[in-house]
């Protein structure tokens, strides 16, 4: 369950970092993923259930994961705020340019475990033709999913904030699923407290709406100070 809530977020933060990108580039990096996917489709085939259980359950990789997912994030955060800052005093700085150009790289283990959870889910169907609708569908909602971020969030400081959250999300998620017998974050005995989990998104969407009214009232009132 947070294994695939942390693929949802990893994609769509992924998408909301395309938006910011022009759409060439964007088809550019959709086309990069969507190879990567059908070439990984042999290693995706040999997988088992077992082997995918056992991965998750490795206290190293999980912990060279969670490693991974907060570096990621980091960097992600860290292109908010400098976009935001540069938004705010009309400008694009070279770090910008250089965070805006790294789309993240969590996505490409995370299509693999997805390509090998639909060869179990169709079992009777051909490993190269589910590929190969998995590729259409990647390539197809990297392009509409971007577009659609862009026509729903026309504004960028409005994008950016959502970015911020999702990578903070991203973290708190990363943190919570890769727990382990040895207890990297919280004991895997524990269940899933989803309630908690409800009141931490609850909590992150109140500052989200928080900041999101504090932003359009900065600008009334400072469009009312200039007449």
């Amino acid at each position: 369950m947070l294994i695939a809530l942390l693929i949802i977020f990893i994609f769509f933060n992924t998408l909301l970092k395309l938006s910011f990108w022009r759409l060439s580039f964007t088809a550019l990096w959709a086309g990069i993923l969507t190879v990567f996917l059908w070439l990984g489709y042999d290693f995706a085939s040999e997988q088992s259930q077992t082997t995918l259980s056992q991965w998750l359950a490795s206290p190293k990789i999980l912990s060279d994961l969670a490693v991974l997912v907060t570096i990621e994030s980091a960097i992600g955060l860290l292109f908010c705020f400098v976009a935001l800052r540069d938004y705010y005093q009309n400008r694009q700085s070279k770090a910008q340019r250089i965070l805006r150009a790294f789309p993240g790289l969590l996505l490409f283990p995370s299509l693999i475990y997805v390509l090998a959870q639909a060869f179990f889910f169709f079992p009777g169907a051909d490993f190269a033709q589910t590929t190969l609708y998995a590729c259409l569908a990647l390539f197809a909602l990297t392009l509409l999913g971007t577009k659609a971020i862009a026509w729903l969030l026309p504004e960028k400081d409005l994008r950016l904030e959502v970015h911020l959250l999702i990578n903070i999300l991203i973290i708190l998620l990363g943190l919570t699923t890769t727990a382990s017998a040895q207890i990297i974050y919280v004991p895997k005995s524990d269940p899933i407290h989803f309630a908690l989990l409800g009141k931490v998104f609850l909590f992150f969407l109140c500052l989200f709406a928080l900041g999101f009214a504090a932003n359009k009232g900065y600008w009334y009132l400072k469009g009312k100070r200039k007449l």
